[in-house]
């Protein structure tokens, strides 16, 4: 059964993470209705997650799954689109629009001067480090993960399901 939780949560962290990838251009547009747009996304993200939960707890684990098991289903689900997502990102960072994290850059020296917040060499060597295409692809991954985990505590109490005592073992 081990296997088949991988293999699941690959299959649907491949579509999960290709729904992510689109969140996230739609996100990064210059126009608000399709900004807007990407909260709707957010909103099919979790009933994706949940029908595909619950599938996968009726489909192959004979329609019982203990918490535990939704749980880490869940989050492997969330971490695997995370991967496919990141992957998006980079090449959205290093290639189609280099001057995306070098504005943001720029934009985040802006704020923080305007908030009297004492800027340093090493603050400016840290931030600059952070906006490097890598290194911002990267924190999505935990980013991705984290919302995985919150997604799955709460996701994971609907979805448990007790074999009943009348099903043959």
């Amino acid at each position: 059964m081990q296997r088949n939780i991988i293999k699941s949560a690959m299959l649907n962290g491949l579509i999960m993470g290709g729904i992510f990838s689109v969140n996230f251009l739609l996100s990064i547009s210059k126009v608000s209705a399709l900004t807007l747009v990407s909260y709707l996304v957010v909103t099919l993200i979790v009933i994706t997650m949940y029908r595909m939960t619950i599938r996968y707890r009726d489909m192959e684990c004979d329609g019982a799954i203990t918490y535990v098991k939704a749980f880490v289903y869940i989050l492997l689900t969330f971490f695997y689109a995370a991967l496919i997502s990141t992957v998006v990102k980079y090449v959205y960072f290093q290639f189609i629009n280099p001057g995306y994290l070098e504005t943001m850059f720029q934009e985040s020296m802006k704020m923080m001067e305007k908030f009297n917040f004492p800027i340093t060499t090493a603050t400016t060597e840290q931030m600059e480090n952070m906006l490097k295409p890598v290194n911002y692809s990267f924190i999505y991954i935990w980013t991705n993960t984290i919302m995985g985990t919150l997604v799955g505590l709460i996701m994971a109490a609907f979805v448990k399901k007790d074999k009943s005592i009348f099903d043959p073992k």
